[in-house]
């Protein structure tokens, strides 16, 4: 699409990943109802006020209004001037030729400046692959997706191994053992052991909030007993166990312990958004650039036509020193013409700004910042009148805009953190339970071998606290309320201000587009003037200085009222682009898809397609 056919009739989205996000995000606070039994959450007041914020922005804009067209409000001064507007439109400096034939000198590196011709969408689409910022963006969205993977993660089952070697040389008592009809017989009960033995074990956190393991363990023993120092006893001590933990009142459900991935989801969600605000200014900026550059060339040419004009009449005060000028009314002449030829330096200078502020934004790796270029726009501005459907434009804003989608994930944000709260008041009642198998024999494979049942360890316990007062986990939970609440005061902020960008957007081309009309009308009079004054002077026998001087003025006022012409163009072509940036639908009119690609695919990163 040409950004002469810009238009908010078609407003879709065909990127699959962005398309209907803000049902998604919505459907997210709308899905945040899986509670603990114990608690319950006012999802109803949050969704009625959320619709309510909707429906009064457009409670009193007309349905059925038909679509509006700009129009000028002014008289139209071409009529009036129709037998010589020909003659006037060529009068003075011609803006449309892009200021291609402009000689701007050698580059800042004392070489001939190459010439590069851009269009208005080709800046764009190589600024939304190319413009740092936006490749910043994509960078932080795929350290947010990363972080799902991490925050998922914690529900990956874990293998752990060990093993260990312990050596017990303790004392003992004596052992006095009495003989009949003999001597006492003292025997020394201390050991010397050698112990070692291996561990092995698979745990899961559960969605619940427990944990489960299965653990495999099995060690030796060497017992060295001084009693009967010429016996060693070995024995290999074998055990399967099963164990679970579960937490009943505080840390229970999936809705708390999947907390951290949903608000992991939300962040690369919010990151999303961001690129999307992003490239939405960033269209704006390169238009704004763009434009920029126009008036910069045609300031330039402007400039160099107020002193081909004024050398014109200069020549004519020369000639005429020895007649009826003084000399200083031909020093005033010559002072007029040095005065525009320092414009003409400052309005090189500018072309050279505008245009590095251009690639600047661009970034094209063909033309780099550094790089001395004549960079000379294609592209002029449109003037054509511009339709458009306040409602439309509202509703549109209300369903595309990032602002308002980032507000939604803040809601949805806070939801998610109240409910992580309200379970935090609860009493701490933890459920452990593990059952074991062992097997004990002289080898380790039989030791295995004898799991078979016979000896079987129980183990279950509760474990129950709760603070006294519970004053700091109600606190907590008062924040979360009070968070909660202010994110949705923050989104009903949003739609206010995404409404007010709108209605500010469409003030702006409505009056833009008279401000061209009333700018051309002052240019056609400027030039019926000099015009006439042009023609006065074919008629007069004697040229006073006075007469020349009126026209060094009359220029000036033309040349003033031509760059007036052309900056309201460009204003009103900049409004154009700023409702489309209000209404988020400035990436589609510009053809430009916006494809997010989430840990899932392999990647996270963001495919930018640039259409024509």
């Amino acid at each position: 699409m040409s950004f002469h056919e810009r238009t908010l009739a078609s407003v879709t989205i065909p990127s699959t990943a962005l398309t209907g996000i803000t049902g998604l995000l919505v459907g997210g606070i709308l899905l945040v109802g899986c509670r603990s039994p114990l608690d319950r959450d006012p999802e109803a007041d949050l969704r009625a006020s959320v619709r309510t914020a909707v429906d009064e922005q457009l409670r009193d804009l007309d349905a059925d209004a038909a679509p509006r067209e700009t129009r000028a409000f002014v008289d139209d001064l071409s009529q009036e001037l129709d037998s010589r507007l020909d003659e006037l439109e060529t009068l003075g400096p011609q803006p449309k030729d892009g200021g291609a034939a402009l000689a701007l000198g050698p580059g800042l590196d004392g070489e001939p400046l190459e010439v590069v011709p851009i269009s208005l969408q080709n800046a764009i689409r190589t600024a939304v692959r190319q413009n740092l910022g936006v490749q910043q963006s994509r960078v932080d969205q795929a350290v947010a997706a990363a972080e799902i993977v991490r925050a998922e993660a914690a529900f990956d089952a874990v293998l752990g191994a060990g093993v260990n070697f312990a050596r017990i040389d303790e004392p003992g008592n004596d052992l006095l053992l009495a003989i009949p009809g003999g001597q006492p017989v003292i025997f020394d009960q201390g050991q010397d052991a050698r112990q070692w033995g291996f561990t092995t074990d698979v745990s899961k956190r559960l969605g619940s909030g427990g944990a489960v393991s299965v653990s495999f363990g099995a060690d030796e023993t060497s017992v060295y007993n001084t009693t009967t120092p010429t016996v060693f006893d070995d024995a290999w001590n074998s055990a399967v166990s099963l164990g679970i933990g579960q937490p009943l009142l505080r840390g229970f459900g999936e809705d708390v312990n999947t907390a951290e991935i949903r608000l992991a989801r939300n962040a690369d969600r919010k990151s999303a958004v961001a690129i999307r605000a992003n490239l939405l200014a960033l269209l704006v900026r390169v238009e704004n650039a763009y434009w920029n550059l126009v008036l910069a060339r045609q300031d330039l040419v402007i400039a160099e036509w107020l002193v081909e004009e004024g050398d014109r009449i200069r020549e004519i005060l020369s000639n005429r020193r020895g007649f009826d000028t003084t000399l200083a009314q031909y020093a005033d002449a010559v002072a007029t013409v040095e005065s525009r030829k320092t414009r003409v330096i400052q309005a090189r200078r500018d072309v050279g700004r505008t245009a590095d502020a251009l690639k600047a934004l661009v970034n094209d790796p063909d033309l780099p910042v550094g790089g001395e270029f004549d960079l000379v726009p294609v592209d002029f501005m449109i003037d054509a009148p511009f339709g458009y459907d306040l409602r439309n434009s509202i509703s549109t804003a209300l369903a595309r805009s990032p602002f308002i989608d980032a507000a939604i994930l803040d809601i949805d944000d806070a939801s998610i953190r109240e409910i992580v709260a309200r379970n935090g008041r609860l009493p701490q009642l933890d459920l452990q339970a593990e059952v074991s198998w062992l097997g004990l024999s002289d080898g380790f494979g039989s030791s295995v071998r004898e799991i078979d049942g016979d000896y079987i360890d129980y183990l279950v316990g509760l474990q129950f606290s709760q603070p006294i007062g519970n004053r700091a986990a109600e606190s907590v939970l008062q924040q979360a309320r009070l968070r909660r609440s202010s994110a949705v005061i923050g989104y009903r902020n949003a739609i206010q201000d995404v409404v007010l960008d709108v209605k500010n957007a469409v003030r702006d081309i409505a009056a833009g587009y008279a401000l061209v009309a009333q700018a051309r009308n002052f240019r056609l009079a400027q030039a019926e003037n000099l015009r006439s004054l042009e023609a006065l002077r074919e008629t007069l026998a004697a040229l006073t200085p006075e007469f020349l001087n009126l026209l060094f003025q009359r220029q000036e006022r033309l040349g003033e009222a031509q760059f007036q012409e052309l900056k309201a163009m460009a204003v009103y072509n900049l409004s154009i682009a700023e409702l489309g940036r209000a209404t988020g639908s400035g990436l589609e009119a510009n053809g430009i898809d916006l494809v997010v690609v989430g840990p899932d695919a392999g990647s996270a990163a963001n495919g930018l397609n640039g259409g024509s």
